[in-house]
């Protein structure tokens, strides 16, 4: 269970930040299963009545919803991607139909969260992204070793090599973080607590159908961490707008 589990409280998330056009993806299979395929809660369920909620996924009694993401865990992809776990937001641009957006219609996603944990095998939580449907393109994460906030833009789709950024320093676990993710026309922008970088991206990137992500993602590999070890991550806002 959530080391949290005690600030939970009974109102639902989508009472406290706006989900309608995303869906959430879970840290265990469909069986509630610590390994496999991570699960996902869709659309209607997020936003039906009385609306989804869990140990992985609830609001808390600062005001805030709490993703939980275990770093043992069910992964996306298991055995041939990325072998982290999640308790993370995807974007849903539209409800039906393509579900992605590009830089000409242009993308901005404003955030206030706080990192409440971070496993230990990993010094990273990652807490916002633009991503493609094969490719990252910017990260937003939480190093705390470092104490800093970062941003990191992938130099072009389907390529590891970035370049990252420093936009907070001297963040210790808790505090409040402020940031902005925007994405329009030629232009790449991050902007946490007040300071802000802007890239023009590659032109191998114009048109690539992206999504925004916001939650928990654990940089650590999920399998072979402590019992109880995870990335705790809690957002008291979120916004999305095109």
């Amino acid at each position: 269970a959530s080391t949290s589990a005690a600030n939970r409280v009974s109102t639902a998330p989508k009472m406290m930040i706006d989900l309608s056009h995303f869906k959430l993806t879970l840290p265990v299979d469909k069986n509630g299963r610590a390994s496999g395929k991570a699960d996902e809660v869709d659309n209607s369920k997020l936003n039906g009545s009385p609306g989804y909620s869990s140990e992985y996924f609830y609001s808390d009694s600062s005001g805030a919803v709490s993703f939980h993401s275990p770093a043992n865990g069910a992964t996306t992809s298991p055995g041939s991607g990325g072998d982290h776990t999640r308790s993370e937001l995807r974007e849903l641009y539209r409800v039906s139909g393509p579900t992605e957006w590009t830089n000409a219609i242009g993308g901005t996603m404003n955030a206030s969260c706080r990192v409440d944990k971070v496993a230990k095998k990993s010094s990273k939580a990652i807490i916002g992204q633009i991503h493609g449907l094969d490719s990252i393109f910017v990260l937003v994460y939480y190093d705390i070793d470092k104490k800093t906030v970062e941003a990191k833009f992938y130099t072009k789709p389907k390529s590891d090599a970035a370049t990252a950024f420093v936009l907070a320093s001297n963040v210790k676990i808790g505090d409040r973080i402020d940031y902005q993710i925007q994405w329009i026309g030629s232009t790449a922008s991050v902007t946490v607590n007040g300071n802000t970088v802007n890239r023009v991206p590659a032109a191998s990137w114009n048109k690539v159908p992206v999504y925004f992500k916001a939650g928990a993602y654990s940089s650590a590999s999920n399998k072979g961490n402590r019992v109880g070890d995870a990335t705790d991550v809690a957002f008291y806002s979120l916004q999305l707008q095109h």
